[in-house]
């Protein structure tokens, strides 16, 4: 399963000094983002057009998703590289088929719950040493997707004839890669932005958009979501 999608969210973090502030920040190792996006999984494509079964069941439409990052940085030279670790957490709503194949009005929810392990470097030295508030950023990793389809009643759902195949639960690995760009606000308002350094050791707040391309498909195995 490949996905592709879209983040616009605040990132909260702690970063390297710009010159004139240095004298005044808090120490910073760490970043927070939470982000939240659209995102469609491409199930489908590995029939090559002869079943959509995901879309017959989901729809078409883009679906929300949420995610947490947490950010340890390990270099802060030029530019900063942290180890990052990252979850969320998908739903996705749709009506199950009957037998035959055709819609019927019960509910149903895939769940996705991704966890990832990634690499990000940032290029923030321009932004903090020429209040240049741009920051472009890239990050690479490998994941491992979590995810179960749920009945109207919240009941985990079952395939099978007769239940035979058991509950409707897994879990898929494989790799993501994101490009972004971030919008440094300490610069609309420096004053307020070193108020909140002091009062709650956030050295810096973004605004950023990136898009991220997820593979989860047991790096190209069998049997898979």
């Amino acid at each position: 399963m490949a996905r592709k999608f879209w983040f616009l969210a605040f990132w909260l973090c702690c970063s390297i000094p710009a010159a004139s502030w240095a004298a005044d920040q808090s120490p910073s190792w760490w970043f927070v983002e939470i982000k939240a996006g659209m995102f469609r999984p491409n199930v489908d494509d590995e029939f090559g057009g002869s079943a959509t079964p995901f879309q017959d069941i989901f729809g078409k439409d883009k679906m929300p998703q949420y995610r947490f990052q947490w950010d340890f940085k390990v270099f802060q030279k030029f530019g900063s590289l942290a180890i990052v670790m990252d979850t969320g957490f998908h739903p996705i709503l749709g009506n199950s088929l009957q037998q035959y194949g055709t819609p019927s009005e019960d509910e149903t929810t895939l769940v996705l719950l991704p966890l990832a392990a990634k690499l990000t470097y940032r290029f923030d030295w321009i932004a903090h040493k020429y209040n240049i508030p741009l920051v472009p950023y890239a990050k690479i990793g490998l994941n491992y997707t979590f995810w179960w389809v749920t009945e109207g009643d919240g009941s985990l759902a079952t395939w099978g004839v007769g239940q035979s195949g058991g509950t409707a639960t897994g879990g898929t690995y494989g790799w993501e890669g994101t490009l972004g760009i971030a919008v440094l606000l300490d610069v609309f308002d420096p004053a307020a932005a070193h108020n909140l350094d002091i009062e709650t050791g956030i050295n810096h707040s973004y605004l950023f958009a990136e898009w991220v391309y997820n593979s989860a498909d047991n790096f190209g195995g069998g049997n898979t979501l």
